[in-house]
């Protein structure tokens, strides 16, 4: 992963679950969200 950066994990999926491989995968976000994630302002909640 050379060159970029992680804008966000799940620490709570670690420590609930026992993950035994990852993944990488790519989403389109639009505007709004684009802004969350540079002010570091991403959530992983349901």
């Amino acid at each position: 992963m050379e060159g970029k950066k992680v804008i966000a994990k799940n620490p709570t999926a670690y420590h609930n679950y026992s993950i035994e491989t990852t993944m990488e995968a790519g989403i389109v976000l639009s505007g709004t969200e684009i802004k969350s994630i540079r002010a570091r302002k991403s959530q992983f909640k349901r």
